[in-house]
């Protein structure tokens, strides 16, 4: 980082607008105050700020805050940025309707995946996911594919910021496990993991490359263990998630 280029006042900023991504309810200017290291004088501007911009709506009785209508031009301008995604797109309808389960359009960011999109299981008891929503990279299939195809550094410094619960998951307390499982993934090309999201759900991914063989994103699907067995999932679901990945790929 260049600290000649940043601007330590929008971070604070951005701070504060990233207190409400896990909020639970209106957030007051006191609330704001106590989960960040920002004086009030200086939480009291930014609030003020981002409410006059439309990113932040006030509530006139309460004088809570919650985000606002504006922040879903930026969600907007981040989907229709991503090529890969639109590429994607139709394969990832064609496995929700093949299949009847939930299929995402995931990403990395940096210890953890992100949902991008997400189409739903017409099922009435299925796995529940939303754009937005954030795992552990290491215990989650798709975090594991996409790092079983990124270099080897990357894998360490997610090991290094997941918490215990997510080795647990993953199988492993130490690298050198980590980068075993990543070579039976990439050799494998998928991942299946358990347990992710409840005690119930099933999880499959397959990395999707651009032109240059690099990962860009994975195609996941997400059902119940009440629903399909490893064994079923492997002979059913797994080549029907890889091949959803191969159509998708670049």
């Amino acid at each position: 980082m260049d600290p000649r280029l940043f601007v330590g006042s929008l971070e604070k900023g951005m701070a504060v607008l990233e207190l409400f991504e896990t909020a639970r309810h209106p957030l007051s200017m006191t609330d704001i105050v106590a989960q960040t290291d920002i004086g009030r004088s200086a939480v009291q501007r930014f609030i003020y700020t981002l409410h006059q911009l439309d990113y932040l709506s006030r509530d006139a009785d309460t004088k809570r805050y919650t985000l606002g209508p504006k922040v879903l031009r930026l969600y907007r301008g981040f989907i229709g940025g991503r090529s890969a995604l639109d590429r994607a797109r139709h394969a990832l309808m064609a496995l929700n309707q093949e299949t009847r389960e939930c299929t995402s359009w995931v990403e990395m960011l940096e210890h953890e995946i992100v949902i991008v999109e997400n189409l739903p299981s017409p099922h009435i008891t299925a796995v529940a996911l939303a754009a937005g929503m954030r795992f552990e990279a290491l215990s989650a299939s798709s975090g594991q594919v996409l790092m079983a195809h990124l270099p080897p550094e990357v894998a360490q410094r997610v090991f290094a910021a997941s918490p215990p619960l997510a080795r647990e998951r993953a199988g492993t307390d130490d690298i050198a496990g980590v980068h075993k499982l990543l070579e039976r993934v990439r050799a494998q090309g998928y991942a299946l993991t358990t347990k992710a999201f409840d005690q119930d759900s099933l999880s499959i991914s397959a990395p999707v490359f651009d032109a240059h063989r690099r990962p860009v994103g994975a195609i996941n699907l997400s059902t119940l263990r009440s629903r399909f067995d490893k064994k079923e999932a492997l002979a059913v679901l797994v080549p029907a998630v890889m091949e959803a990945a191969r159509k998708a790929s670049g």
